[in-house]
């Protein structure tokens, strides 16, 4: 009988010190694993161990290495609405329920991006409660996949809308995996290795690590992105957006990965009503800079969502995931859709008066209001800009001041609380531009 407790000890140590395979939370019930690429399934268990994936048919083996790490690779999935179990086996077994495949995004920025659906305005609430219970839009948030309930009202707004739109355009399941900080800069999210490549001067990534490597390397189709508000002012904010496409490239595995972002709404930031264009010339030129010189990138304004430029976070947020789901669906998805308003393309003077050009003009120029467009800008010297009357006139906008009789600079939108009017006949915003020399 002495000789039992000792045994009873010794096994009890053996069977605690014993590594179950354990998953990353990203790979758990409800889960929407991406089609179309290959999927990696990892996690840990003993050193040795060997461990078995099972999946829609596939059988796929690994053992695990001297760290305890172990990893397989299913080969690319079909989409799948029909809700499948994800076994993995090794001296454990975890089976993943109601898993699908479709397609999987990143929604990232920092709190326009974060800002739940409960902070929508009541026709916004309505859609999603006419959508309560879709199995197909489904949202991983603080550590755990959900399905589309009352769960989902504090996830992302915009990226709701954005999964919404791309689930009935694609008739696939999409899951949108929601990584945004309250108030962050960029630089938080930038993998180390880029900020010393670009030589960032604000170090630290700590939400990078923390974040986003924990779901590396789950397979996404891209990236959403509403951030810049805590940036305004930089001067590397263009470095910066380099540095994050570079980065999340290279750790998720996807040269050029699609990263599109939203121009950060108009705010007062001197809240004094103070003329300034410190947004327009470090976050809105760097990122319109960005859409033109960084593979995979791209911006969409949003300016004529209903802004109010004393608040900082916009409530409406559906035309936002909904221009970004325009987006991902001509670049990603290649269908034939409207992804911009009118863009500048030249300015020429007539006696008096600037001719403004637009390319990219659908159905024609107009205004949101009915009324001639607002926030056009003269200058002669290209520093002491004047508000100016501006007509349509085919496509073409006429602008005028008596103030500046020979123009030889115009602008358009191109200070922190301009909202312009200026649209085509399709609804979407002409996009702002800076200074641009008169021919």
């Amino acid at each position: 009988m002495k000789y039992i407790l000792p045994v009873i000890l010794t096994l009890s140590v053996t069977l605690s010190l014993r590594a179950d395979v354990v998953l990353p939370s990203i790979i758990s019930d409800h889960m929407i694993l991406q089609s179309g690429a290959v999927t990696t399934i990892w996690g840990t268990a003993e050193k040795g161990e060997q461990v078995t994936v099972e999946f829609a048919g596939q059988h796929e083996k690994a053992t695990t290495d001297a760290m305890g790490n172990w990893n397989v690779k299913l080969t690319p999935l079909r989409a799948s609405s029909i809700a499948q179990k994800l076994t993995v086996t090794g001296e454990n077994k975890i089976v993943v329920d109601d898993v699908l495949v479709g397609e999987s995004w990143l929604a990232s920025g920092q709190s326009n991006m974060a800002t739940g659906i409960r902070q929508s305005p009541g026709h916004e609430k309505a859609v999603f409660r006419a959508q309560k219970d879709n199995p197909r839009v489904r949202a991983f948030l603080n550590g755990r996949w959900i399905l589309c309930s009352e769960q989902v009202l504090s996830s992302s707004a915009v990226a709701f809308f954005f999964a919404l739109k791309l689930e009935q355009k694609l008739d696939v399941p999409v899951g949108y995996i929601i990584i945004a900080q309250n108030g962050s800069r960029i630089e938080p999210f930038i993998p180390e290795a880029e900020h010393k490549a670009a030589g960032i001067i604000r170090k630290g990534s700590s939400i990078h690590n923390t974040r986003i490597m924990p779901i590396v390397p789950s397979a996404i189709k891209g990236v959403i992105w509403y951030q810049g508000e805590s940036n305004h002012g930089s001067d590397d904010y263009f470095e910066s957006i380099k540095a994050l496409s570079a980065g999340w490239s290279r750790v998720f595995s996807y040269p050029n990965i699609p990263l599109h972002m939203v121009q950060v709404a108009p705010f007062d930031y001197s809240r004094k009503g103070v003329p300034s264009s410190v947004l327009a010339d470090s976050v809105w030129a760097a990122q319109y800079r960005a859409a033109k010189e960084v593979p995979g990138v791209s911006v969409i304004p949003i300016h004529d969502t209903h802004i109010n430029v004393k608040k900082i976070h916009p409530r409406h947020k559906q035309p936002v995931g909904e221009r970004l789901a325009a987006m991902a669906l001509k670049r990603q998805y290649g269908k034939d859709v409207v992804t911009s308003g009118p863009i500048f393309s030249k300015a020429t003077r007539k006696q008096d008066k600037v001719l403004v050009s637009f390319s990219n003009i659908d159905q024609g120029l107009t205004t949101k209001d009915g009324n001639d467009p607002r926030c056009f800008e003269l200058s002669a010297d290209g520093k002491e800009f004047v508000s100016a009357t501006a007509t349509v006139q085919g496509t073409q906008v006429i602008v005028h001041s008596d103030k500046v009789p020979a123009p030889q600079f115009v602008r358009m939108g191109w200070f922190d609380t301009a909202i312009p009017t200026l649209r085509d006949k399709n609804g979407w915003p002409a996009h702002v531009f800076p200074a641009q020399m008169v021919e």
